[in-house]
């Protein structure tokens, strides 16, 4: 008997709030494409943060926009 090796097996999710890793020999047998379609947010990320205050908001915003800009 043959076995048939099972292509499409599942991309575990990515989880929120957690480090995820992934081996590149996984991403291979999976597909570059099929991966990131799997795993890429297509939520808006969240600029800004709680803990911080409006000051250290606004300044988190400027460094962002020059790293933006490339002169970080």
């Amino acid at each position: 008997m043959e076995t048939i090796k099972r292509l499409e097996d599942d991309i575990p999710p990515m989880k929120k709030g957690r480090l995820n890793t992934y081996k590149p020999s996984d991403i291979k047998r999976w597909g570059v494409d099929r991966f990131l379609e799997a795993t890429a947010i297509r939520e808006p990320f969240l600029l800004e943060f709680p803990e911080f205050t409006d000051e250290e908001n606004r300044r988190m915003d400027e460094l962002i926009a020059e790293g933006d800009r490339g002169d970080v």
